[in-house]
Order: C-alpha cells, then structure tokens, then sequence
C-alpha cells in the first residue's frame, strides 16, 4: 500500500497528537494521585480534629444565689453557695458547697454579679482560689438597688477551686429575678 506524502503528513500529525494526549493523560494521573494524596491527609486532619474536639472537656456553669432575699450580713465572712444551678456541663460546681474545682489544667473564665437593695448597708464579694482572695468588689449603698459585677480569667491546675464569699457585716440580696449570679467556664485546656 503506497500512502501519499499529504496522507503520510496527517497520520503523522494523528500520531504526534496522540503522543501528546497520552503524556497529558500522564500528567493528569500524577495531578489526580497527588490530589488523592492531599485529599487523604486532609480527611485524617478532620477525623483528628473531631476526636480532639470529642475528648475536650466540656465545662461550664452557671448558678443564682437564693429566692429567699437578703443574705447577710455575717459577724464573719461566710461561704456563698449558689444553689440556683442553670447549667453544670461536667458537674463541675458542687451546689451543696458553692465551690468550683477544675477538672483539668486549662485557662477558665469566671463571672459574677451582686445586688442589695437597701440604704446604709455594704455590699460586696470576695473570689478565692484554693483559699486565697483574688479578688474584691464592693460598694456602699446609700441609694436603693446596686449592682456590682466583675470576672476574672484564671489560669488553673486540675483540682483547683473557685468560689465566693461574703465578707463580714456586708449583705447581698437575689430573688426569683436572679439578681446576684456566679458562672465560669473552660476557655481551653493547656
């Protein structure tokens, strides 16, 4: 069979394109293999990521004070435990005691708030951690309803505890309106 120099040139020009789709088709190959790769290393991320996210601790809580009105004032400073529970994720706040203990080592946030409502009396908290006072809020009330509120972001070791109390001759006052609260939650684990 004789084959043209015009046939010879197309069935060259067929063959060189076929050449170059093949080594595309190569390159592709290497593209979709390293792609897959990547997509492997990406998908056991996430599956770590999850079981990360699943052995965290969760911890957070969230109690009110009393309904029963005024609280205080003591000859002594007296021990305040929150026995309006909203939220103990990790039953980590003993309502029978007013204390919280930490879990696991990590960096915890704590709020609180306060009110009295009468003329001529102090009003006022103490935070304690592991038995030492860190902090104070306080505040002479000499105009019907005051409210003080104050939080603290703690860096704490795994047993530690964190509670208030009610300094001598000072009072505080809650009700059904939840008025005085103590909160505090994880921020992360360290």
């Amino acid at each position: 069979m004789i084959i043209s120099n015009h046939q010879a040139a197309a069935l060259s020009a067929r063959e060189a394109r076929v050449t170059a789709s093949e080594s595309q088709i190569e390159v592709l190959k290497t593209d979709n293999a390293a792609q897959a790769a990547e997509l492997s290393a990406l998908g056991s991320q996430v599956e770590e990521l999850k079981r990360e996210n699943t052995d965290r601790p969760k911890v957070a809580f969230s109690a009110g004070l009393t309904n029963s009105g005024k609280v205080g004032p003591f000859n002594t400073e007296t021990q305040l435990i929150y026995t309006k529970v909203f939220t103990n994720i990790g039953n980590t706040y003993n309502p029978n005691t007013g204390i919280f203990t930490a879990p696991v080592r990590g960096v915890y946030y704590f709020r609180f708030s306060m009110v009295s409502y009468e003329t001529a009396l102090l009003g006022g908290l103490n935070m304690y951690r592991n038995g030492q006072r860190i902090l104070h809020n306080g505040q002479y009330y000499n105009a019907g309803n005051e409210y003080v509120c104050n939080g603290v972001t703690l860096h704490l070791q795994k047993g530690d505890t964190v509670h208030m109390r009610l300094p001598n001759g000072w009072a505080v006052y809650d009700d059904d309106s939840n008025h005085s609260t103590f909160s505090g939650f994880l921020l992360f684990p360290m």
